[in-house]
């Protein structure tokens, strides 16, 4: 990020705030605390913010920040533009997209897209982008949980992501609950016998820490004995998918006798597959799989039992909770936690006799 703007997004937080903490601001710009330091001295030499210690304030000279300016929906019956901050090369998000463009009616123009890739320090870059184009409200899918929001000046919303803690009270979002959906894989693994259950996540997302909350809270509350909670990461050559991984893979779970997988996500399933692992267990007849998504679950085979998000549900509660904000700002926040469905197909099968 170029210095001028990171200026630009450490002013607008000290107005929002009255000021700024040096070790918030490397977390926030994903920049190094000898950078931050240094930016806040330009600032300060420069009359904009006055220094403290570990952080800097507005000078008592400082203008508060106007209050941004919302459309009045009784003045127009056109719908404000609305800008989304959406993860890179996720496919996941499209469909999510659907959802909120069918909402706004008229995509062009009404919805402006931001893409992150999952750097932090360039969210609030992207977000404040938004706004600068014309965005009076914004949807974000962050990397990490979001602390500038309010720096935006706009109604904002999250989307497949939530708040935690004190946050969590000023902050509305609508997202899948992961954790029932996991819930849901867990306990129709355990009705068809198996009690020895291992979990697959491809790496740490906001997704993937949902969902492995969700399959311990499950296990726990079935009283199933502990087993691995495998990430991509465990696996060498990693994020290849080839016969070592697979190998990797297969002896993890021999080792713990594991009888059923959750794989998140389907793409990794289907990676799965594609790459062998039928070869080294019969599915559903050693080990049943079910997949958390539903991309491409129905076109494998065997077809994929798999836990469906509703995306377009989201995309589509994420537009109108927003949009409810627009036309009331000093509503309270809401939260909104749509369940997914489990879809039985062809990988589930009865637990193998011990």
């Amino acid at each position: 990020m170029l210095a001028a703007r990171r200026h630009a997004l450490i002013l607008r937080l000290a107005r929002e705030r009255g000021s700024v903490q040096v070790a918030e601001l490397v977390g926030i710009l994903g920049v190094s605390d000898v950078t931050v330091r240094r930016d806040l001295d330009q600032l300060a030499k420069a009359g904009q913010l006055e220094k403290v210690h570990g952080g800097a304030v507005l000078p008592a000279s400082a203008e508060p920040e106007a209050p941004a300016r919302h459309p009045d929906p009784d003045a127009d019956t056109d719908l404000p533009v609305i800008g989304a901050l959406i993860p890179k090369s996720s496919y996941y998000f499209n469909r999510v997209v659907d959802g909120m463009r069918r909402v706004l009616r008229e995509p062009e123009g009404r919805l402006l897209v931001a893409v992150s890739d999952y750097q932090s320090g360039q969210d609030l870059s992207l977000a404040m982008g938004l706004v600068d184009s014309g965005a009076q409200a914004v949807l974000l899918a962050p990397t990490d949980e979001v602390e500038w929001a309010g720096a935006l000046g706009v109604p904002t919303v999250l989307v497949e992501r939530r708040s935690y803690g004190p946050a969590a009270a000023t902050t509305s979002w609508v997202r899948t609950d992961h954790e029932t959906g996991a819930g849901l894989a867990v306990r129709h693994l355990h009705e068809l016998g198996h009690r020895r259950i291992a979990v697959f996540a491809r790496g740490e997302t906001p997704t993937s820490r949902s969902v492995l909350s969700g399959f311990e809270q499950a296990a726990a509350a079935l009283a199933l004995p502990e087993m691995p909670r495998i990430i991509g990461t465990d696996l060498a050559g990693w994020p290849m998918w080839g016969a070592e991984q697979i190998d990797a893979l297969a002896e993890k779970l021999r080792e713990s006798d594991a009888t059923a997988l959750l794989v998140h996500s389907d793409e990794d399933a289907l990676a799965l597959l594609q790459n062998g692992f039928a070869s080294r267990f019969a599915v559903p007849r050693e080990i049943s799989i079910v997949a958390y998504d539903d991309e491409f679950s129905a076109l494998t085979r065997p077809a994929l039992t798999a836990v469906s998000p509703p995306k377009e549900s989201v995309g589509e509660l994420a537009v109108r909770t927003l949009l409810d904000l627009v036309r009331d700002p000093a509503a309270p926040a809401r939260h909104v936690d749509v369940s997914p469905r489990l879809i039985v197909r062809e990988s589930t099968g009865v637990a193998r006799s011990a």
